[in-house]
């Protein structure tokens, strides 16, 4: 289900229209007229407002797996324990000893690696508008395809993807062009597994849903 769509089925739920929910919004009716049929998304910003007047989290809405779906240690489960909760972007920078640094304002090409058409689409909006080159990959297997014929700058790479996950992917891509800035960008973002991004080679991690300042200062 795309955004979209979620977006639709909550708001009928909610027994609200489209002009009640674009009120809420501060937006015409319109807009949540072509969210609804996909001509258009929203803002990666108007996904905080959009899951509270929803009732619906923000990962449902980026199309990520439900918390109580994630990947546990059988330890974990089986002692019945609750997951670790999961950081914030400060927390995950503090792992990465991330240090702000001034944009280069240096064109690069940039591959985006989602399995989420919406998240693709507007990682690619928010680059694009600061002069990058943008490519997409729907899945791990199409990364590593496109890395093999293209060179790219950074490689902006999902965690929870159908067939290899962005740990499988980001140990490959190690392997074979170590040098290559890659940027993992999730909202599994529970200590082990940003831990895990660093411990693989991952540059940084960014946490969805995020805002356009932070994705471009860590694209550098």
């Amino acid at each position: 289900m795309n955004i979209g769509d979620v977006i639709k089925c909550r708001r009928q739920k909610k027994n609200m229209t489209q002009a009640e929910l674009a009120e809420k919004l501060n937006i015409t009716p319109q807009a949540v007229s072509r969210w609804e049929m996909g001509v258009s998304y929203p803002d990666i910003a108007m996904i905080p407002l959009l899951s509270k007047e929803l009732g619906v989290s923000a990962d449902e809405l980026l199309g990520i797996v439900p918390s109580y779906q994630k990947t546990v240690e059988p330890e974990v489960e089986a002692s019945g324990k609750e997951l670790a909760p999961d950081l914030n972007q400060s927390q995950a920078d503090s792992i990465f000893d991330y240090v702000q640094e001034n944009v280069s304002g240096e064109n690069k090409k940039i591959l985006v690696v989602d399995d989420a058409d919406f998240l693709r689409t507007i990682v690619e909006d928010i680059l694009t508008h600061c002069g990058h080159t943008v490519l997409q990959a729907k899945d791990g297997q199409e990364c590593l395809s496109m890395l093999s014929e293209e060179d790219v700058d950074v490689c902006l790479l999902d965690i929870h993807m159908p067939g290899m996950d962005g740990f499988e992917v980001l140990k490959k891509i190690k392997q074979n062009n170590p040098e290559l800035k890659v940027v993992m960008i999730s909202a599994l973002a529970q200590e082990n597994n940003v831990r895990m991004a660093l411990q693989l080679g991952a540059d940084s991690f960014v946490v969805k849903p995020f805002s356009a300042e932070c994705l471009v200062e860590r694209i550098g």
